[in-house]
């Protein structure tokens, strides 16, 4: 009624003072604004390969009726604190890192375990379907949009460099993945907990000797100019979930809804992995390029930490079965997705 009121008084006014008539259109009450918060620097690839293009598609399909805005570089909050903020409305959409909040997303840890990856997007794929059949309550929160993880992570270190698994004995290394702290630390290594945004500065003052990371996040975050080696060994990956406000979902249109629902989900965790891989073969040449000396393991000592990875993802199967949650069941359907069985 106000905006009806409005539009008569300047109609009315602009007809004695100009002699014309003015039109003033309302906003429409469907238009949709929403916030999505993500720790990620803005030039991210995630950003501009995978949330940029989804935020301007779902804009064009929706006729404009729906925007969304990208807060980057943790602009609404830390990265560790993404996950609750969508949950709490602090933002309406976010990039959260289960392994930031242990404990909480136990059943999808599950592709967290030792050498649990393949290509990012085969193990994204296997992560989007292990979700909908065993994952859902984990997320009940929200509004899961899609789930991916990144390309293998490889052992990067400052100074020594890592020929063979007895070298690890003593050293300091980053990982925040708790699955690849024990591995580490079953191998003599002593494993820091430190989030992405701050391993570049956690290097640089010798905090930790080295870090496990994809080649993606070594150039992104510039971790390449403090680091001296990279030893291959694709160790594992790390788990990512877009989630949106439940409340936030449940007020959208219905037809605007529905536009979501065919640009989320399985299509959504496959692309996030292809640009993962395509992002991880470019980015490793320019690690290369960059002066970074790179090495593969001895078959042997590859051979001997992927048996102590079994015995970790065994003893994680037992630990979910010990609190009545189906383990093993979930331990051999990622497995099987992702052709290792």
């Amino acid at each position: 009624m106000k905006c009806k009121a409005l539009v008569f008084f300047l109609v009315v006014a602009a007809s004695f003072l100009l002699g014309t008539t003015v039109f003033v259109e309302c906003p429409r009450a469907e238009d949709v604004n929403l916030k999505f918060s993500s720790p990620w620097p803005p030039k991210h690839p995630m950003h501009t390969m995978v949330i940029g293009p989804w935020a301007q598609k779902i804009k064009e399909l929706t006729g404009g009726r729906v925007t969304i805005t990208l807060f980057p570089g943790q602009a609404l909050g830390k990265a560790a604190d993404q996950y609750e903020m969508a949950a709490k409305g602090i933002c309406d959409i976010a990039l959260s890192i289960p392994a930031y909040t242990p404990g909480r997303f136990q059943l999808g840890s599950v592709f967290m375990l030792p050498f649990m990856v393949t290509t990012a997007e085969a193990t994204s794929v296997a992560y989007w379907k292990t979700y909908e059949k065993y994952l859902v309550d984990e997320f009940k929160e929200v509004k899961v949009l899609w789930l991916y993880v990144h390309a293998p992570g490889q052992i990067f270190t400052k100074k020594k460099p890592l020929k063979t698994l007895s070298d690890l004995n003593g050293m300091k290394i980053r990982a925040t993945n708790p699955y690849i702290q024990q591995s580490l630390k079953a191998l003599g290594a002593s494993p820091v907990a430190i989030p992405v945004p701050e391993v570049y500065s956690s290097l640089e003052r010798g905090v930790v000797d080295g870090t496990a990371m994809p080649f993606e996040g070594m150039w992104v975050f510039k971790q390449y100019e403090v680091v001296d080696y990279g030893t291959m060994c694709n160790l594992y990956t790390m788990t990512f979930a877009i989630v949106m406000n439940k409340k936030r979902w449940d007020s959208l249109p219905a037809d605007v809804k529905k536009i979501f629902e065919d640009n989320i989900g399985l299509g959504m965790s496959r692309k996030s992995g292809i640009v993962y891989d395509k992002t991880e073969a470019a980015l490793k040449t320019k690690v290369i390029e960059s002066g970074v000396k790179i090495n593969d393991l001895p078959s042997a000592d590859l051979a001997s930490w992927k048996k102590e990875g079994d015995k970790i993802s065994q003893g994680w199967a037992k630990e979910m079965e010990a609190k009545g949650l189906p383990g093993n069941a979930v331990l051999k359907e990622a497995r099987s997705l992702l052709g290792m069985d």
